[in-house]
């Protein structure tokens, strides 16, 4: 092996390579990992994000059937939602409407609307999909405090109420998660 300072000093990208030890097998072999793997176990190994497209059929009976944007969490795990992004992608023509009445849209736990204590993101009526225009830029929403269950997170409306639909509307809304997984037992 050379001598060490005979390498050149770079600074280095998510994709270089690193020399690792595994200690977890026996011989200890020599393996390699890039710098972004390393850094992302050493920051935040336990925030993920996900992402979920919800369709025209579900945005049709999202009052009665919830969307379910993070599955059941493992036995022993539950959820802490740490921020939300909505994108509505409609496709529809003029003329066409989900009409939401004075619902917002509501992540939560719950299989029915959320109480004001429960850990939960709302979406403004304004800014749900209307099936005909395209709600301007991508909706951010912040996490409000509450309780927490270890249920899956689900997309609903808070009147449990399905949308009045006008002509044929059509659209698709995309949703980014990102979340903690916590560890409750």
């Amino acid at each position: 092996m050379a001598i060490i300072s005979s390498y050149p000093t770079i600074t280095p990208t998510s994709s270089d390579l690193v020399l690792v030890v595994d200690t977890s097998e026996d011989g200890n072999p020599t393996k390699t990992a890039t710098v972004g793997s390393i850094n992302a176990s050493a920051t935040a190994p336990d925030i993920l994000t996900a992402e979920v497209l919800v369709t025209d059929a579900q945005l049709r009976t999202l009052g009665t059937t919830r969307v379910v944007i993070l599955p059941t969490p493992e036995s022993g795990y539950m959820y802490q939602m740490l921020g939300l992004t909505a994108q509505a992608l409609n496709t529809g023509g003029s003329g066409n409407d989900y009409d939401w009445g004075i619902q917002d849209a509501v992540f939560s736990w719950k299989s029915n609307a959320p109480i004001a204590s429960e850990h939960r993101v709302e979406i403004p009526n304004g800014e749900l999909p209307s099936g005909e225009i395209p709600v301007a830029g991508v909706y951010v929403g912040t996490p409000i405090a509450g309780s927490q269950r270890d249920g899956a997170i689900k997309l609903g409306v808070t009147n449990d109420t399905n949308p009045i639909i006008t002509g044929n509307p059509s659209a698709t809304w995309k949703i980014n998660v990102t979340y903690r997984s916590i560890e409750t037992s």
